[in-house]
């Protein structure tokens, strides 16, 4: 179990006076147990948790007989288990995180999360970097995706989004999710990868002489380095928003800000909260971020922790070709 977010929890049910409190959504269960995982099929609850606001009480599982050993042997070690017939499972009791929004105790992410974080992140960018460094123009977006798939399973993280674009693709679609068509010229993956719970975000591109790859790449990278400029505690998540919004405006691209989301706040989720004009959620030390400012034909995204001496990208890849834009070490375009 995670004490950090047990804690976290607890303070919370006190708060609201929940003598018992039921954790069955994924994010949720992650975060509470320490990066355990208790689904069999993506993002449906095959189990959930039973936390008690006397902190005596230890947690306890609820599961069926199918998965009570295997979650208790390489999920959730030692707790109690209350196990159901797979043909007569109950209703999730109440109060639970399907009725109330646990999401603002997941965003400050503890030591021990920022660890994992860290290991995921340089996994996940080595493995996104790799494949990207093999494609070649004949390879279909399904072939891009499906070695990306490989190399994730092969460091232990599953692809929770994956999308690959070649050059007919990738100025008309901003989720393009693979299809049978040949990269030509201009290469783009994106993933969100998860592992122990947390999600790590990237998008890589590369080019084999697409005459416009370049500047609009120059472009995007001038929009992010506004937004990571703005990303220290203290800033909401509406400014960094309408400082995204600025930035399109000063590149040229006004109506930029209408066509994609530009990214938020990450951890347990993709995006935990996204920036939106509205969103007076304040940054914090511990957080971490994910932006991804896109043009038509260029998208740069990598995922951050937000530090006491600024930002440190946990998706670093060394051997990726990088560009310094405002001192600021970022993923510039690979030649083929």
């Amino acid at each position: 179990m995670n004490p950090i977010a047990l804690q976290k929890l607890r303070i919370w049910m006190n708060e609201r006076g929940f003598e018992r409190f039921f954790v069955q959504n994924p994010e949720n269960f992650a975060w509470l147990s320490g990066g355990g995982d208790n689904t069999v099929v993506v993002n449906r609850p095959a189990a959930w948790l039973e936390v008690a606001g006397d902190a005596s009480t230890p947690v306890r599982l609820h599961t069926s007989r199918i998965e009570a050993q295997r979650l208790t042997e390489e999920e959730v070690e030692g707790l109690e288990v209350i196990s159901h017939p797979w043909y007569s499972p109950p209703n999730l009791p109440s109060p639970n995180d399907s009725e109330h929004d646990l999401t603002l105790l997941r965003l400050v992410l503890g030591p021990e999360e920022q660890e994992r974080y860290r290991a995921l992140g340089r996994d996940a960018a080595r493995a996104i970097g790799e494949v990207m460094q093999d494609a070649e123009p004949e390879w279909t977006e399904f072939e891009l995706a499906g070695a990306v798939a490989s190399a994730l399973y092969a460091y232990g993280i599953q692809p929770v989004v994956l999308l690959a674009a070649g050059e007919e693709r990738i100025f008309t679609y901003r989720h393009p999710l693979p299809k049978n068509r040949p990269l030509g010229r201009l290469a783009m993956a994106v993933l969100c990868g998860r592992r122990a719970g947390l999600i790590a975000n990237v998008t890589r591109i590369k080019t084999w002489g697409h005459s416009q790859a370049r500047a609009l790449m120059d472009r995007v990278l001038q929009v992010e380095s506004a937004a990571l400029n703005c990303t220290v505690p203290g800033k909401t998540l509406a400014e960094v928003f309408l400082t995204l919004k600025q930035a399109y405006t000063d590149i040229g691209y006004p109506e930029a800000i209408e066509e994609h989301h530009q990214g938020g706040l990450t951890g347990y989720k993709p995006r935990e909260m996204l920036a939106t004009p509205s969103n007076l959620t304040i940054l914090e030390t511990a957080m971490a971020v994910a932006w991804n400012p896109s043009l038509r034909g260029a998208k740069v995204e990598d995922t951050f922790l937000i530090g006491e001496n600024g930002l440190e990208n946990l998706t670093l890849d060394p051997h990726w070709p990088m560009v310094k834009v405002e001192g600021r070490l970022r993923p510039g375009l690979l030649e083929g």
